[in-house]
């Protein structure tokens, strides 16, 4: 009997440690899931931020929403998951660093019955598959958008098929979370740097650390020009109005004839496409702009089919060009070679970049070997050769090298015969810009800036829409703008790729292999069960 109360206290004694130890590492898992702080153990510290970031985040005046209204059950590419697991990693980064104002982050599904929170509701977020960065005061920002394909069909030769692959990459290449693409075993392009740290911490600072009244981009109307509410395929500027407003800008027209002055909240102003002149008084308030305001303008200009003898240079704007470095020539580029040709769409190949001088706007595009799309185009030049000029011009992408500017283009028969006199030889430059220059003479410039482009089907929807180089060169052109070209100080994080390559055979070999281990503890099991009772 004695030995019976002695078994049986043996077992509880055996349950009550195992209940004890079951307590202990339960309460200790959750003390632990209670404190706000992280050891990051790994080489390259991938799950903390730099010390760079984390001392601009503490520059931030007011509370920051990050937004993602992407779905987690979405059956998403590969390389979309990817992206949404390294974006993740850096989210739980941020929210475990202390800063003067709270950064909160903010799983949002559009599609779901509940309603948007309460302090969400002011952003009026209604699109899936966005990241956004946004604040109570500075407004918001989209820094990822992704378009889901709906009912494509492959088989249709009338319109452009690409797999949710090929979207999923675009879609990432473009936000600029990676960069360094390179060539796989398999021939597709694949990332070796994560910057989503640097992106987010620029987008976090834009949207709230800076108190700037000039967040309004104005599209000049009354000549002609492309409408930034345009939704044509062919010539509209919808496009380009989304990319702005992706970057917390504002888009509203402006007709100068009636306006004696460029409003104050104006930050770029964009004349698209004009087909008539600028009187003297619209180009007065422009001037005024530039000089005194340290104005900033796009201009994209077509070549010019008729002109008329009452008509004037580039469209009446040739003087304000000329005072900043530029010359925009009434001229067609001609060129006679179908490899400078999209074999698909038609489209004329930029592709010819400044190699003495890389300017920051088309680094990465000459990095990753991207070209230009356009229609017609017009030579824009530089006339920088006076060392006392306040500006300093650049010129960014060319024609090919057997391209031809014509003038008189439209008198001309075909094939053209060079003129020697009038007639420009390739390479000639498409896109130019202008900025304030170093040499001032004690004289204070604002912090003017001009970028001339000889086509504005560069920035057309029949473009911007469809090819990554021109959505870079556009995103380039508005970084520049807003003086946010000099990349911040947050060094990008290396990407390990890991790859196994095996046949069928060999990877059956070595599923056995790894079986025989849990086999073989569980038959051991077995035998030290069976050897008890025997004994």
């Amino acid at each position: 009997m004695d030995f019976k109360h002695a078994k049986i206290n043996k077992k509880l004694d055996h349950w009550t440690i195992v209940i004890l130890l079951l307590s202990l590492c339960l309460g200790f898992n959750y003390l632990i899931s209670k404190l706000n702080w992280q050891i990051d153990f790994s080489n390259e510290k991938k799950y903390s931020l730099s010390q760079e970031s984390v001392a601009l985040l503490n520059k931030i005046k007011e509370p920051v929403d990050i937004i993602l209204t992407i779905k987690d059950d979405n059956d998403f590419p590969k390389v979309m998951q990817k992206f949404l697991n390294d974006f993740n990693i850096l989210l739980q980064s941020i929210q475990t660093v202390s800063t003067n104002h709270q950064i909160r982050v903010t799983f949002l599904e559009i599609d779901s019955p509940h309603p948007t929170p309460t302090y969400l509701q002011q952003y009026n977020i209604t699109e899936p598959n966005l990241i956004i960065v946004a604040s109570q005061t500075g407004g918001k920002k989209t820094i990822f958008r992704y378009n889901v394909p709906v009912g494509t069909n492959p088989y249709d030769n009338s319109k452009a098929f690409s797999s949710e692959d090929a979207l999923s990459r675009q879609a990432i290449f473009e936000s600029g979370f990676y960069t360094n693409w390179k060539e796989s075993f398999n021939g597709v392009l694949e990332p070796t740097e994560f910057r989503g740290e640097e992106t987010l911490v620029r987008a976090i600072l834009e949207v709230a650390a800076q108190n700037s009244k000039k967040n309004t981009v104005y599209f000049t109307s009354g000549h002609g020009e492309s409408s930034p509410s345009d939704f044509d395929e062919n010539r509209g500027f919808s496009y380009f109005k989304t990319m702005l407003e992706d970057q917390n800008l504002e888009v509203e027209s402006l007709d100068l004839s009636l306006a004696s002055k460029v409003p104050d909240n104006a930050k770029i102003v964009v004349i698209a496409g004009p087909k008539g002149t600028f009187q003297d008084q619209e180009v007065a308030v422009l001037r005024s702009y530039l000089n005194e305001r340290g104005g900033k303008i796009i201009l994209a200009i077509d070549p010019v089919e008729e002109l008329s003898t009452f008509d004037r240079p580039v469209f009446g704007l040739r003087g304000i060009l000329k005072e900043w470095g530029l010359r925009c020539h009434d001229m067609l580029v001609y060129d006679p070679s179908y490899q400078n040709f999209d074999i698909f769409t038609g489209a004329y190949l930029l592709r010819t970049y400044n190699s003495n001088n890389q300017h920051k706007i088309i680094s990465n595009l000459t990095d990753m070997g991207l070209s230009i799309h356009s229609d017609r185009c017009r030579p824009v030049e530089t006339t920088n050769i006076d060392n006392n000029s306040i500006s300093d011009s650049y010129e960014l992408i060319f024609s090919s090298k057997e391209a031809l500017a014509l003038s008189g283009w439209t008198q001309r028969k075909k094939p053209p015969q060079k003129n020697e006199l009038l007639d420009l030889e390739g390479n000639i430059p498409i896109i130019a810009i202008s900025e304030k220059g170093n040499k001032t003479h004690n004289i204070r410039i604002p912090d003017t800036k001009i970028a001339a482009l000889g086509s504005s089907s560069i920035l057309s929807n029949k473009y911007l829409r469809k090819n990554s180089g021109n959505q870079i060169l556009a995103k380039n052109i508005i970084y520049w703008m807003r003086e946010y070209d000099s990349m911040l100080e947050i060094k990008p994080r290396l990407i390990n790729h890991y790859k196994i390559s095996m046949k069928q055979n060999e990877f059956d070999q070595y599923l056995y292999i790894i079986a025989t281990i849990p086999a073989s503890v569980a038959l051991l099991g077995l035998f030290v069960t069976w050897l008890r009772k025997e004994l």
